[in-house]
């Protein structure tokens, strides 16, 4: 499981995970290209970072 998540929702993204999978989830900035094609998975802002169990 991911999520997209802008500096606003990363909070929100962290939490979610955490309340589903119930682990502490990786968060990765994404590069230069990947904010390019990427959108938060809360809003429409461009995404920072990657929040997932992978």
């Amino acid at each position: 499981m991911k999520k997209y998540c802008c500096d606003e929702h990363v909070d929100i993204g962290i939490d979610e995970l955490i309340d589903e999978l119930e682990i502490y989830p990786n968060l990765e900035l994404l590069t230069e290209n990947e904010k390019l094609a990427t959108i938060c998975t809360y809003c429409d802002k461009t995404a920072i970072y990657k929040v997932s169990n992978e």
